[in-house]
């Protein structure tokens, strides 16, 4: 399966509307749906033509974008302030931005200077998200060093919250694998400040992990305002066009307001078809959804 772990190396709504939405009941009265889309899912496109790329997405009807990554201070080899202007001219916003780090050694102050410097950036480009987007779960060896990693996600809250940031965290699989009778995405949760953290659901990975997506909603109401909405291959390998998957994202929504949603994103790794062809489908797909009300 394709996680983004291995990838961390490497819009306005409505112009008319102007501000993001800061809830479910507030968005709901919107006119047009907020569908973001998360840049991995085109990843090899962008490669290859950036600028058409974009240009191909935000004609879908994708204006809210999250970025996979985070690189020396710059996005996709631009500037936060080249970038927000280049989004700005498309009528696009960069919603939200991945990256990430692993578990940093107590006293650590290198690592800190990552996430230091990483939010500054966020903030330039003008994002309402900073997101980790992977478990580092090569430095996870015990139920101790998960709820160090909950401190870790508390003060990198913290950070955000001083920029005008949300932080949010994005799970995979292995945060689902039992460790010393616990599931380490529970514990997560419950050693996070809930006025610090949220979490991102990654649907088809929350559904890989052996969970429904709702169930997680009900469980911890008001932990998950982002959401990452991917459909599972029943073959248990990656992703496939919304709905011909196994992720029930009718239930996941029935619970939207119950989990804080504030903001999601298409996002897909394997495709039926091109990877922009994929983005429309999936658009499409979210567009005539009678319950996705925003």
């Amino acid at each position: 399966m394709i996680t983004r772990r291995d990838f961390l190396k490497a819009g306005i709504a409505v112009a008319a509307l102007g501000a993001v939405p800061r809830g479910f009941a507030m968005a709901t009265a919107r006119k047009e749906k907020a569908i973001g889309v998360q840049l991995y899912s085109v990843r090899d496109d962008l490669s290859k033509d950036f600028d058409g790329t974009m240009k191909a997405l935000v004609k879908i009807g994708y204006k809210r974008l999250e970025a996979a990554g985070y690189s020396d201070g710059k996005f996709y080899g631009k500037s936060p302030a080249e970038m927000k202007a280049y989004l700005s001219d498309l009528g696009a916003r960069m919603i939200g931005s991945h990256t990430g780090s692993g578990l940093l050694a107590e006293g650590d102050e290198k690592g800190w200077d990552f996430w230091k410097k990483n939010v500054d950036a966020t903030t330039e480009l003008g994002c309402k998200w900073i997101v980790q987007a992977g478990y580092p779960s090569g430095d996870i060896k015990s139920l101790s060093d998960v709820r160090r990693l909950a401190d870790q996600f508390n003060r990198c809250g913290e950070l955000a919250k001083k920029n005008g940031l949300r932080f949010a965290f994005h799970n995979h699989v292995d945060e689902f694998k039992e460790l010393e009778g616990k599931i380490p995405f529970d514990v997560l949760i419950e050693q996070t400040d809930k006025s610090l953290v949220t979490f991102q659901i990654d649907t088809a990975q929350l559904v890989y992990g052996g969970f429904q997506c709702h169930d997680y909603v009900n469980r911890y109401p008001g932990r998950f305002a982002n959401w990452h909405l991917k459909d599972a291959n029943p073959d248990g390998k990656g992703s496939t066009e919304m709905g011909k998957g196994i992720v029930d994202f009718k239930a996941l929504f029935a619970v939207a307001e119950k989990a804080g949603l504030e903001d999601y994103f298409v996002e897909q790794e394997r495709y039926n078809m091109t990877p922009l062809e994929a983005m429309k489908y999936d658009y499409d797909f979210l567009m005539n959804a009678d319950y996705v009300k925003w």
